[in-house]
């Protein structure tokens, strides 16, 4: 696989708490997330495509956590992430990170089980943080978490032999899993881009990190940043 692009600092957030879809529809009160997918009028009724399926699957397994804890200008912190979940963070001195935000914490799911990894470990740190001391809030938190699913993007698109990615029938799903596929879907390939994670599209991210760029944007403006 190819080098993937880094392009966190190709942008500047003038306005991190900008409100559109996405940002505006995450509850304020409980972190239902089912109420998500009713503010964004999302229907879990309707199919997710085989392949579309399949290739949000794989990034999903591929967004691993690493901006989430490089918040804040620790862009030297490296984590580390044992079989049973435990997690450790040092920063670039090699000496462990403590401070509330972007230290470890436990996880309770796998990257080889992406819903239960988001459900589990990532929706309840984005709605809360690390800790009750995390000065730290959804809109930021959201926007790091941007730039993981970033690398798992990435890692799709210059996965090279896409016949290998797991086979999966949106039907045979449990409704949890449907409603998390659907959310993905909406931010990954949501049909009013103008620039597609589509075959087409792929073939031009391979060869032009700025055509890239235009699509990941894309995916911020929805998220609520203005960029």
């Amino acid at each position: 696989m190819k080098k993937l692009f880094i392009i966190m600092s190709l942008f500047v957030v003038s306005n991190l708490y900008g409100e559109t879809s996405i940002l505006k529809a995450f509850p304020k009160e409980t972190p239902n997330f089912a109420e998500v997918i009713k503010e964004l009028n999302i229907d879990i009724s309707n199919e997710i495509e085989d392949e579309k399926l399949s290739a949000l699957n794989y990034i999903l397994k591929n967004t691993f956590e690493n901006n989430i804890h490089k918040m804040r200008g620790e862009t030297g912190n490296k984590v580390y992430t044992k079989e049973d979940g435990r997690e450790a963070v040092f920063d670039k001195n090699g000496q462990p990170v403590e401070n509330p935000w972007n230290r470890g914490n436990y996880n309770f799911a796998s990257y080889s089980e992406p819903v239960l990894k988001f459900t589990l470990d990532i929706w309840p740190w984005l709605y809360y943080g690390n800790s009750p001391d995390d000065p730290t809030d959804i809109e930021e938190r959201f926007y790091y978490y941007l730039f993981d699913l970033d690398n798992g993007i990435q890692s799709y698109i210059f996965l090279e032999d896409k016949s290998i990615l797991e086979k999966m029938k949106y039907s045979e799903l449990v409704e949890n899993e449907k409603v998390v596929y659907k959310f993905f879907e909406y931010l990954i390939f949501n049909p009013s881009y103008k620039h597609k994670l589509d075959a087409k599209g792929i073939k031009l991210y391979q060869k032009s990190k700025e055509s890239y760029v235009r699509y990941f944007k894309q995916l911020l403006v929805l998220a609520g940043y203005k960029l």
